[in-house]
This record gives structure tokens, sequence and C-alpha cells, in this order.
């Protein structure tokens, strides 16, 4: 009796059941927060006391494989000339239009909420005099695709995107509409376009192209319009569908875009006026004009 009970025994802990058989443990491991006292490794583990940016290190990472020429000339040549052209002996700073208050003659304006910034709805960042901290910068490029036809035929979103990554060598991401407007048959979070952000060397070649292949292209493109820009630094420019084809990207696979949009792309840089920021655009090589009023 004594032996069966003991086999029965046995046999209950040697059955498995579907909860506790093997599988991925849902415990985080914490092996990579115990510090280790590199100092006391023996000699053959002195390779891990080698810096990661070491390329003799064990987790080396190979980061920057390209030069950035179009960086380089900035802060090589660029920014000192840029410092030398804005740079005002004596200059100060200019105040922006900030919020006004109502006054203290009545206890009623006590808590009323601010006036308007005087000659404007907004309010505006103060401007600094130029030193060696803040000479403008571009900082990022924003392109936009907006495509009136993709509200009643979805695959275009699709082929605004692929237009975009192509030509920019970034993932682009889809644009929904954010209000209804019946005239233009938008709905609310329905897709209607593509955009992308540009920074650190995906932004040094899409200018170049931009400039030195595009551009000088376009037999009707006579520059940017001095009055393209925000009055904060940043300059928007826009290209049609067929001076997209100028596009290497575009040029040579011309069947595979059969349905071409146009480009709206803003310049965003630091500087805090526009006289500023067309210094530094027109210095990289894009071209500014004023136009003609007709007489």
């Amino acid at each position: 009796m004594s032996t069966s009970i003991s086999h029965n025994f046995i046999r209950s802990f040697s059955s498995t059941s579907s909860v506790a058989r093997t599988g991925y443990s849902t415990v985080h491991p914490v092996h990579h927060l115990v510090k280790v006292k590199k100092n006391a490794l023996k000699p053959s583990f002195q390779e891990f006391l080698i810096p990661r940016d070491d390329i003799r290190a064990v987790g080396y990472k190979p980061k920057e494989i390209d030069q950035d020429r179009l960086m380089d000339y900035y802060h090589n040549t660029l920014q000192s000339d840029l410092m030398l052209n804005m740079y005002k002996h004596d200059s100060k700073k200019i105040l922006g239009s900030k919020l006004r208050s109502w006054g203290n003659d009545s206890p009623f304006k006590l808590y009323r909420e601010l006036k308007k910034p005087k000659g404007s709805l907004n309010q505006t960042r103060d401007i600094n005099p130029i030193t060696f901290k803040n000479i403008p910068q571009l900082e990022s490029i924003s392109i936009q695709i907006y495509n009136k036809d993709a509200l009643e035929n979805p695959w275009l979103n699709i082929s605004s995107r692929l237009l975009l990554s192509q030509i920019t060598n970034v993932k682009a991401k889809q644009i929904s509409a954010k209000a209804n407007i019946l005239p233009w048959k938008l709905r609310r979070g329905k897709a209607c376009g593509a955009k992308v952000e540009l920074t650190g060397l995906d932004m040094s070649q899409f200018i170049t192209t931009l400039v030195e292949i595009v551009l000088p292209r376009i037999r009707t493109f006579q520059g940017i319009r001095l009055t393209s820009g925000d009055k904060n630094g940043n300059i928007t420019l826009g290209l049609d569908p067929e001076d997209v084809k100028h596009f290497p990207e575009v040029e040579a696979f011309q069947e595979l875009f059969p349905n071409l949009d146009g480009l709206h792309i803003t310049l965003k840089t630091n500087a805090r006026t526009d006289e500023r920021a067309r210094t530094l655009l027109s210095s990289l090589g894009f071209p500014f004009y004023k136009p003609r009023r007709n007489s």
C-alpha cells in the first residue's frame, strides 16, 4: 500500500500541464543593470576597458561613414563670414510684441485676460544681436505634398509617399485632414498627402541636389520671392509637377511615377528675422528676387 502511494505521489509531480510548460520568461532581465568592476577584470578581458567609440572595442558601431560637405563648408567657411557680415557694434536687443495689461485702475481688470499685442494678433519673439552663439544656421527642411485627386482615389496617397521617399531617402509620413471642408470634399481624418522632415546628411544631400541640379534646369524659375518668409526665419518655396521631373531619382524612373505632384518646401532656420534667413540661404546657393509691380 505504501509503495502505491509513493508511486502516485511521484507521478503527480512528474506530470506536466499546459501552464507549467516551458516558454519565454515574462521577467525582464537585469543582468545589464549590474555594474561590472572593470578595474578588477583579468588581463584576458582588458579589451572591455577600451571605449566604445574606438574601433578596437567589442561594442564598436560605425556612425559617420559619409562626409557631409555642406556642413563642413558651413562650419569652416560660411559661419565666420556670416558673423562678420551680420555683426553690429553696440547693437541692442529688440523686444518683440507681447501681451499687454489692462491696468490696475479697476478691480475688474485684475483677473482679466491680457490684451493682444499692439499692431498684431500674435506675439513675436525678441531679436537678439548677432554673436558667436546665435549665428544663423539651417536646422531642418519640411517637404509636403497635397494631392486633391487622392480624396477620390486613395491609391494616389501611396504614390505621393513613394515619390517623397525616393527623392529624400527618408520614409514619408501620411497627412490627414484636420477639419471638414465641404467645397474641397475634405473630411476630418481622411488621407490627403504626405510629408517629410529632413535633418543631418539627408538635408544636406537634398539641398545640394536642389540647388545644383533641379533649380538651374527650371527655365521659368527666377528665384525665391522676398515675401516668402513668415517673419520668424522660415522661408518657403514651391515646385510644380513639371519641376519635380528634374530630380535625378525621378528622371531615371519616369515610368514608375506617372502621377507627379508639386512640392511645398519649407526651409527652417534659427534666425530671428527673414532678412538673416535670406542671407544664410543665399550663401548656400538659393537665389532671391523681388517681384515687379504691374504698372
